[in-house]
């Protein structure tokens, strides 16, 4: 038995009558879904029904489905008396959370209701600035900050469609002009920044003034940016520069900024002290801006994009990292390219030692291992022999990202270096550096349990996806590209699951759309994968950034460990002695010249027994005349046999001498 419509089962039962639709429309609200409007034959029953409730006799029916009625008949008339009721409760009651609840329903209202809370606008800007005016020595919660900014923010639309645009600029005008006081109050004991100067303050009210202002300055931040976040009837005018003068005033601020002369060196610690929040809230506010101004902002992306690589530059903290990194992500994502030759370079330069962490150096991976399963005795202790992948086996390297903040500044720094990769402006020496440290990631991180990475294990497969995604983009510029990354292009199919920029590409590497290129392109060999194959000005550039474990030396550095093995193998070569293998007339003959071999075998091959029974035997050499009928027949060696011995023999075979006078073919 199939189920019943859902709109069949209401039709019958709660919206029977008119008395039944106003009780049960709670319940008849919540169970309908999208899915049970699709067309269907109740369908039109189901607006036959809607349309007689609007035209009800009974007042609840009416209020209940059409909206202009509930707004005439219960929000006009109890809305003001609901906001006159609440707003004295917050001011009488002084529980925290009670305040929150009261805010965040004003804020909800207010958009709904604009013209029933005009009359309210003075009573509700005052009680919004009044959890906004900074708190000291405590600072304002953050769930407090937010419900009274929010507040704050919606106020324009009391204004109506004429006047929100009116009432927004002024908004973010004295908001603004509330952030520099706030600001100049904690840069008392350094040269003026801003329009007007402050007076240092003495040290006891430095105590008080200095946290209370930092607040302040939090607010300032919030509510500008639920100010540049919110909505409006009519296009507004955006104070793009007075925002980018306060905001490089924030970025601006440097921990070795020269203070005034004769400052009290207290205050002026406790300012310095500070510096670092101001970086934060200039962050936040550049991430808000970005998103709201997008291109209108690049005439000032080169100014702020400086500001952000200088801060990376001196290496900040994974937290303080991990907000100039979501920053310069979003100017680049939302603004034009950086039109300038040498800012791109500048800024990959400090973004690439924030990947190379993944990258484990040779040192690391030849570490010894100080288990105590190592430390035993020199009798019972064997050699130690180091084999192809056996890094992938140790546990002494510690977590990559020990905290989220290091893990979330990771994956930022790639989503930076796809981005930067795509200027056209970045030197040729960068862009392939970094190209080659993320395709030596890619190879990595398959290595790297997810553990090894972070304590978040969704880490290592978001990363590896990004990853995998930014070098099958880097692969696939044209279709000839395209076909010598074949091997990145199959592997993202497999590793990225649903993604249609992928098997975009690949349905793109199957089926091109243009022939291919004429002009063939360079081979694998000539491309500089090793620093030994690296030129000049890529070895200058990595060892700037300091990154000198993080790519190989050479090819044949992976196997440098195997030279373990030959020594076993020479050793046993060379056990019996060569004149117990061979006649003495081996010995008699002149020696040949020696194999060509690697110089890691010469280096490591001792002076045996026949080395020096034959350099004796060179020394008084005895000639004898040839055999011309008969070659010398080989005496049999004993079980143990060496095949490098017995070619040594066929080869010093004498010629047999030939009969010039004979018609015959007998020698």
């Amino acid at each position: 038995m199939e189920p019943s419509h859902p709109l069949k089962a209401l039709l019958q039962f709660q919206l029977a009558t008119d008395a039944y639709s106003v009780l049960h429309l709670p319940y008849v609200l919540s169970t309908l879904t999208q899915e049970a409007l699709l067309p269907s034959s109740h369908l039109p029953k189901w607006t036959t029904r809607i349309n007689s409730l609007l035209h009800s006799k009974d007042a609840g029916a009416r209020a209940g489905v059409g909206t202009p009625e509930y707004q005439r008949q219960v929000a006009t008339p109890n809305i003001p008396k609901f906001t006159a009721a609440i707003i004295p409760i917050v001011d009488k009651n002084t529980d925290e959370e009670l305040r929150i609840l009261i805010l965040e329903t004003l804020a909800r209202l207010v958009p709904v209701y604009p013209t029933l809370y005009r009359a309210s606008h003075t009573a509700l800007s005052a009680l919004s600035l009044r959890f906004l005016d900074g708190s000291a020595p405590n600072p304002t919660r953050n769930s407090l900050l937010n419900a009274a900014s929010s507040l704050y923010s919606v106020l324009h639309f009391t204004g109506g469609k004429v006047g929100a645009a009116n009432l927004w600029r002024k908004s973010v005008d004295e908001t603004l002009a509330f952030g520099w006081n706030a600001f100049l109050a904690l840069r008392t004991t350094f040269p003026n920044d801003g329009p007007n100067g402050a007076n240092s303050p003495n040290i006891d009210d430095a105590l008080i003034g200095i946290p209370l202002n930092l607040d302040r300055l939090r607010s300032c931040t919030v509510v500008l940016c639920n100010l540049l976040s919110s909505t409006t009837h009519r296009p507004v005018q955006l104070p793009l520069g007075p925002l980018i003068k306060f905001i490089s005033a924030l970025l601006s601020c440097t921990k070795d900024d020269r203070g005034k002369e004769h400052a009290d060196l207290a205050i002026h610690s406790m300012e310095i002290s500070i510096i670092s929040d101001f970086w934060k809230f200039g962050c936040e506010l550049t991430t808000c801006l970005a998103s709201c101004a997008r291109q209108h902002l690049t005439p000032n992306l080169t100014r702020l994009i400086s500001f952000l690589t200088y801060h990376l530059e001196q290496k900040p903290t994974p937290a303080q990292r991990l907000f100039f990194l979501t920053t310069v992500q979003a100017l680049l994502k939302h603004c034009h390219l950086l039109d300038s030759p040498l800012v791109p370079t500048r800024l990959a330069k400090a973004v690439l030692p924030s990947l190379s962490v993944v990258l484990a150096s040779p040192a690391e991976i030849q570490a010894p291992d100080d288990t105590p399963a190592s430390q035993k005795s020199k009798k019972g202790k064997k050699r130690a022999r180091g084999y192809e992948g056996d890094e992938v086996f140790k546990l002494s390297r510690e977590v990559i990202c020990p905290g989220p903040d290091e893990g979330k500044a990771l994956f930022a720094a790639v989503e930076v270096m796809r981005l930067v990769l795509r200027n056209p402006n970045l030197s040729s020496a960068m862009q392939s550096i970094s190209v080659r440290v993320l395709l030596s990631i890619l190879l990595t991180l398959p290595q790297i349990s997810p553990a090894s990475l972070s304590s978040n294990l969704r880490l290592h497969s978001d990363l590896l996806q990004l990853v995998q995604s930014i070098n099958t983009e880097l692969g696939s510029g044209t279709t000839s590209v395209m076909s010598k990354s074949l091997g990145i292009v199959v592997r993202a199919t497999i590793i990225e699951d649903d993604n249609e920029d992928t098997l975009r590409d690949l349905e793109i590497l199957l089926h091109p759309r243009v022939p291919p290129l004429v002009r063939s392109l360079p081979h694998v060999e000539s491309l500089s994968l090793f620093r030994a194959e690296e030129p000049q000005e890529e070895a200058d550039v990595r060892e700037e950034i300091g990154l000198h474990g993080a790519l190989p030396d050479q090819p044949t550095n992976l196997h440098e460990e195997d030279v373990v093995m030959h020594d076993s193998i020479a050793h046993i070569t060379q056990a019996p002695p060569l004149n117990h293998l061979q006649p003495k007339t081996v010995d008699e003959r002149p020696s040949p010249a020696p194999p060509v071999a690697s110089p890691s075998l010469v280096t490591q091959q001792p002076l045996g027994p026949a080395t020096m029974s034959k350099a004796s035997a060179i020394e008084q050499p005895q000639m004898k005349p040839p055999v011309p009928k008969s070659t010398p027949q080989p005496v049999v060696p004993p079980p143990v046999q060496v095949p490098v011995a017995q070619e040594v023999d066929d080869e010093d075979e004498e010629m047999p001498a030939i009969n010039m006078d004979s018609d015959s073919d007998e020698y």
